[in-house]
């Protein structure tokens, strides 16, 4: 394996590739959407969700105006939006107006949610964390929303028969997986209690 001790050099993308969320933030009347690959889950009890965000963002200053934000995370077929509001700038147009992107209201804050998402989360910021050139936005997550069709209705898994997560490769590359292989390791499996097996319906690679 190859070591690069110039991080530049070697690219910081070899963690991807990762589900990206559309940012939506709001203060006021100013609404704005960024595309994140830099989030996390922090927590069950209470449910806690973190976007990180560089200081130089439009979106940065509604995000500590408003105190609030949705995370929306969008199938293959709308990677045009991600793109979108990725790499333009609120600074400079109304991304909604301009690029028709529809929202519909959330039901415990101000922000809305993307209507076109397939899960979206409603978070309250908790906690701000500096982090290097980024600043960790910890929010606590207020109401879920998800079409049922595209979750398992019993582990609440994406059930990828059903969507297509867009998939984001870093340099503004984004893939689609069409065909995949699943399969379940648990405990069970691990300790030799039983061997893994394939989700019934799937085949592997």
């Amino acid at each position: 394996m190859k070591v690069e001790k110039e991080i530049e050099k070697a690219g910081f993308f070899q963690y991807y590739p990762v589900v990206p969320a559309v940012v939506v933030v709001k203060a006021g009347d100013e609404l704005d959407a960024l595309a994140c690959a830099w989030y996390t889950a922090l927590s069950f009890n209470p449910p806690l969700f973190a976007v990180a965000v560089a200081p130089k963002r439009y979106s940065y200053k509604l995000l500590r105006k408003g105190g609030e934000f949705t995370a929306n995370f969008l199938t293959f077929d709308h990677v045009g939006i991600i793109a979108t509001v990725g790499r333009t700038s609120g600074k400079k147009i109304n991304k909604f107006s301009t690029y028709k992107i529809k929202t519909i209201p959330s039901t415990v804050i101000k922000t809305p949610v993307l209507r076109d998402a397939y899960a979206a989360y409603e978070c309250k910021i908790v906690k701000q964390y500096k982090t290097g050139d980024h600043v960790l936005f910890v929010g606590e997550v207020k109401a879920v929303h998800y079409r049922g069709k595209s979750f398992d209705k019993k582990s609440k898994m994406p059930d990828l028969k059903s969507v297509t997560p867009a998939l984001y490769l870093g340099a503004d590359n984004y893939i689609a997986i069409k065909s995949f292989g699943q399969i379940r390791m648990g405990k069970e499996d691990i300790t030799g209690k039983r061997t893994g097996r394939k989700e019934k319906g799937q085949k592997s690679e």
